[in-house]
């Protein structure tokens, strides 16, 4: 065992037998002969924020922690006429966790920028309102997300509410098939699969795989304490908070006003919910995986714009692709390429323009993108041929003037020879 670790659990120990003197709660819940699980109060001795900012049990549960010790009693300190509160009632919590939470001046002492709102946005969520207006107790509530006796900041990445480890948090109940199926939307069953398939989506991967905090986790669309399933309208707002221009464009377009009659969720429609997956080029157009096909029959208006945008998009893309590789010759025959891939870079970000631009489901925006990215792609094309051109004819220079060189040698070494053959003659 390390050096480092026994000085912790010697820190622990120590801040435990001090509490112990002052307070009856800790010394009954570090002692296994008075209670089975000692883990709660190790937990709220080494990490908890409440304990590192000075707070201890009686400022949450109340009672009176200086009785039992000489009447060997725990009780005596639990008695509810000393003010003592039990956690036990699910239902209870959340006015607990409020009665500082809620007061704006007492957690500025702690926390200005902590807002004080927790309470009230939770009692509009789905949760708030199953457990005070259906009186379930199977709903979650301050301590199933945020823990209890062992609560960490959301900036400490063991804590439960860190953002990566959200999913897994919401995971616990809305994973669980038995614990969730008596809860209904819209009438059915609620499903069980959103993190399965959440694992899987490119925000998924980002959250969980690569650690990303730029991508969404649960919380990120539905709320924090205010969580609830984002309808019609909400889904594209929260889509929005990422995807600005996106969004914009969709409202500009056609598809906007369709979507309203048709009640149909805006960026889900397309892209789904929990399993988003990364886009394609493909998802235009009239072939294969397109969405496009999927409500515009043949030879409609809506099916030959999306034919004209998969194919702007396509020559952009066979123009790029050209180019970059003849760039890649060239610097394979030495020519100086940074001019050329600065030049094409334009192009680039056209395309992804382009790919923005799709929502607005307009061929002529598209053309309007593609067709001076098209130009200046093949005018790249062009420098870089000329280059190619100029190293060739440069290469032929140099062989002629190779051959002439050549030539030359051979000459004066027949030349010697003669001189030679003369000078031996005439001795």
């Amino acid at each position: 065992m390390s050096y480092r670790i026994l000085l912790i659990i010697f820190a622990i120990i120590s801040t435990a037998q001090t509490r112990a003197e002052q307070s009856s709660c800790v010394s009954c819940h570090m002692s296994s002969e008075m209670v089975s699980d000692t883990s709660i109060a190790v937990a709220f001795s080494a990490d908890d924020i409440h304990a590192k900012a000075g707070f201890d049990c009686t400022d949450c549960h109340g009672g009176d922690p200086r009785l039992g010790f000489v009447e060997s009693d725990p009780e005596l300190a639990m008695d509810p006429a000393k003010g003592y509160k039990s956690a036990s009632n699910r239902h209870q919590i959340p006015g607990l966790c409020s009665g500082c939470h809620s007061d704006i001046e007492f957690m500025k002492k702690y926390n200005p920028r902590l807002p004080a709102d927790q309470f009230q946005l939770y009692k509009t969520s789905v949760h708030g309102k199953l457990l005070y207006n259906d009186k379930s107790d199977k709903v979650a509530v301050c301590t199933d997300c945020h823990g209890t006796h062992g609560i960490l900041p959301s900036s400490d990445s063991r804590s439960k509410v860190y953002y990566n480890n959200i999913p897994y948090t919401c995971k616990e109940c809305h994973s669980d098939t038995s614990y969730m199926k008596s809860f209904t939307q819209t009438g059915e069953p609620l499903p069980t699969d959103q993190f399965d398939k959440y694992s899987q989506s490119i925000h998924g991967i980002k959250v969980l795989e690569e650690g990303d905090k730029s991508a969404p986790a649960c919380n990120s669309c539905h709320g924090n304490h205010g969580a609830s399933p984002p309808n019609l309208s909400s889904v594209s707002a929260a889509c929005g908070e990422c995807h600005p221009n996106n969004q914009e464009f969709f409202n500009n377009s056609p598809h906007k006003e369709a979507w309203i009659e048709m009640e149909l969720p805006e960026c889900e429609q397309c892209h789904g919910n929990h399993l988003i997956m990364p886009v394609s080029d493909n998802m235009v157009g009239t072939e294969g995986d397109a969405l496009c096909i999927e409500c515009h029959d043949d030879d409609s208006p809506g099916l030959i714009a999306a034919a004209g945008m998969k194919t702007d998009i396509d020559s952009l893309k066979t123009v790029l692709a050209i180019t970059e590789s003849a760039i890649n010759m060239a610097e394979k025959k030495g020519v100086e390429s940074g001019q050329s891939k600065f030049d094409l870079g334009r192009s680039n970000d056209a395309l992804i323009q382009i790919r923005s631009a799709v929502h607005t489901f307009d061929p002529d925006k598209i053309a309007e993108i593609g067709k001076p990215a098209i130009d200046n792609a093949l005018n790249v094309k062009a420098s870089v041929d000329n280059s190619l051109k100029d190293i060739k004819m440069r290469q032929y220079g140099l062989g002629a003037s190779l051959i002439v060189i050549i030539l030359i040698v051979l000459g004066l070494r027949k030349k010697i020879k003669e001189v030679d053959r003369k000078i031996n003659l005439e001795n």
